[in-house]
């Protein structure tokens, strides 16, 4: 995937909205982060090479300090909430139809999706967990949006579910979104908020910070923006509480804080055990494409 952040007369370029001015935002893991001075996009510059971060052990184990320790186990505690995301499409009008989840991971929210009345497909970049989706019948293609190759206005909801901030070039992730999606189709996305109460409270200690996993930070604010000015109407903007595994809490608090104490390897009790979570640093919105 082609990235757009580049150095300009030492400037570098908010992959968003395009302007020169930046400030450092700090230094993680070995990573810098800057905050764009015009739409508040927070990005890692430069990028890492995401095929270089989502192999197996990203969604089985998380060795390296990013990940999960049991991708499936670690999702079973979201069905409701993504039964909750299905709702909200059908009140906006959509009960059937071609739904395309870019990210798809081994396919758990295409299943729900399906069951759901959509028919249903996936890209993801990990072949390994690919392979997981398409062995339990899933149509999850290897690769990205762009290698795919969809014809246009194909789908009528595209999901990106934790998406964005992976992603190096939003701006050609998005256009090429708005080709594949049918007139009036919904573009739907869940992603932390870099503006939030919560990630301002916290600054550069902000638990999502955690690159090379994510690289792009987003607000409800310039992405709708983004949004609205590229042919979009926003129709839900909110934020959507989720359930964890607390193998997957105490996952996040080792990355988070260091601390050995939380690193757990996959355990049947642990993933077990779901606990409620909302510090609404994250949002979720749907926009119609006009």
């Amino acid at each position: 995937m082609e990235n757009v952040m580049e150095k300009s007369e030492e400037k570098i370029i908010c992959s968003l909205c395009g302007n020169l001015e930046s400030d450092f935002f700090c230094e993680k893991k070995g990573y810098k982060l800057y905050k764009c001075s015009n739409c508040r996009l927070l990005f890692v510059f430069p990028t890492p090479q995401l095929i270089d971060v989502y192999d197996d052990n990203y969604f089985s184990g998380a060795e390296r300090g990013f990940g999960y320790v049991d991708y499936d186990a670690d999702k079973e505690p979201m069905i409701s909430a993504f039964n909750y995301y299905i709702d909200l499409i059908n009140n906006l009008g959509l009960s059937k139809g071609k739904l395309l989840d870019i990210g798809a991971a081994t396919g758990f929210f295409m299943s729900i999706a399906q069951k759901r009345g959509f028919e249903v497909a996936g890209i993801e970049l990990s072949d390994f967990a690919a392979k997981k989706g398409r062995e339990n019948g899933l149509n999850v293609i290897t690769g990205d949006l762009f290698t795919a190759n969809f014809g246009a206005e194909s789908f009528d909801v595209v999901t990106l579910f934790d998406v964005l901030e992976h992603v190096p070039d939003p701006k050609r992730l998005i256009a090429e979104v708005t080709r594949v999606l049918r007139p009036n189709g919904l573009i739907i996305v869940n992603t932390p908020d870099a503006e939030s109460l919560w990630a301002k409270f916290l600054g550069k200690r902000w638990q999502l910070i955690m690159p090379p996993e994510h690289i792009n930070y987003f607000s409800p604010k310039n992405l709708s923006n983004y949004l609205m000015n590229n042919g979009y109407e926003v129709k839900i903007d909110t934020k959507i509480g989720k359930k964890f595994t607390l193998q997957y809490i105490l996952k996040m608090l080792y990355k988070w804080l260091g601390f050995r104490i939380f690193l757990v390897r996959s355990n049947k009790v642990l993933s077990s055990i779901s606990v409620p979570i909302n510090l609404r640093d994250n949002f979720f919105m749907i926009a119609k494409k006009k």
